[in-house]
């Protein structure tokens, strides 16, 4: 049995416990995949709000037998604009969130040398995404420390809307493809669900899939995710299982959805991450404009050498030292 991490456990815990099958006599089972082809060709926007959750047991510190966890929180806010292929557009507000517990310990393994914890400390500052016509801007101290003055933002070159919006994620619901793909193969599907707390007409009655795959399976499936990774899973974490789970209005349009992974039952020195995403609202069309050209520096890393560290790809793939390096010491 596939154990749910628990990020996505949380999710699903209270309203999946709610959730029963309709008798025949009861509303047709909403179209997801038609829902959302309809908001994909209008040019619809979508706002929305996105909390992750990413451990790295590797950076843990154990003293007098207790562990102190190396855990954090990457946050998202901002608009998608979708066009028929899916995400044409994003612009987004991303932080990285420590608690305040847990925000000694990774000051203290940046302070012995760890370039990753150090990425992570600049990244609780703010950081803007723009992607427009394939081309992605950021703005925020990770990228923009080295540039010249004026120049507040760094442009990382070429890369789809859809792999700057779910990089925490790693699952696109906005790719057709995708989307029908996994409602196809879900584990679990549960419809016409009494929703007292529905705020509209709509989310009186939800609906509700789940299911799993691999990253390997992912990255076959999933044009976001091969742009994400940057190149096919290795044996460190192509066969680790991805879990999903969608959630949906009487009119088959997604309002929540959640994914996360976990390498723990396997690997000595472990991560698991995912992120739950809340739509906030399906908006009209809009433009979303690029930052204007003097304000711009190319640029082809993050600044003082660091790792850009910013997606899930990257977490899956964290591997034990080869040998203990300065802020491997406890």
């Amino acid at each position: 049995m596939r154990r749910l991490p628990a990020l996505l456990s949380a999710m699903l815990i209270g309203p999946a416990t709610m959730l029963v099958v309709p008798s025949a006599a009861e509303a047709a089972v909403p179209d997801v995949v038609r829902a959302v082809r309809e908001r994909l060709a209008k040019g619809a926007s979508v706002e929305f709000t996105q909390y992750g959750s990413v451990e790295i047991n590797n950076r843990n510190k154990y003293t007098n037998h207790t562990a102190r966890v190396f855990r954090y929180n990457p946050m998202q806010e901002g608009t998608l604009v979708l066009g028929r292929g899916g995400v044409v557009a994003a612009s987004i507000t991303r932080r990285v969130d420590f608690n305040r517990r847990l925000l000694p310990l990774a000051k203290e393994r940046a302070a012995e040398g760890d370039p990753v914890s150090r990425s992570l400390i600049s990244q609780t500052r703010p950081h803007r995404w723009i992607n427009t016509k394939g081309r992605f801007y950021t703005t925020g101290r990770l990228w923009t420390a080295d540039l010249p003055q004026g120049r507040t933002w760094a442009r990382r070159g070429n890369r789809g809307a859809g792999a700057t919006a779910f990089g925490d994620h790693v699952i696109n619901i906005f790719e057709p493809a995708t989307l029908k793909a996994l409602i196809a193969d879900a584990d679990k599907k549960k419809f016409n669900v009494p929703n007292p707390s529905g705020k509209t007409a709509d989310l009186k009655r939800t609906g509700f899939y789940s299911g799993a795959l691999t990253f390997a399976e992912l990255y076959d499936l999933s044009s976001t995710f091969r742009q994400v990774a940057g190149k096919r899973p290795d044996a460190s974490y192509a066969k680790t299982i991805v879990n999903w789970a969608l959630y949906f209005d009487a009119k088959g349009l997604p309002f929540q959805f959640g994914s996360d992974f976990s390498t723990q039952e396997k690997e000595k020195y472990h991560t698991q991450g995912g992120a739950m995403t809340n739509i906030v609202s399906w908006g009209p069309p809009r433009n979303i404009a690029a930052p204007r050209p003097n304000q711009v520096g190319v640029v082809r890393a993050p600044a003082d050498g660091l790792p850009e560290f910013d997606d899930l790809a990257e977490i899956a793939q964290v591997k034990a030292p080869s040998s203990e390096p300065a802020w491997k010491s406890s």
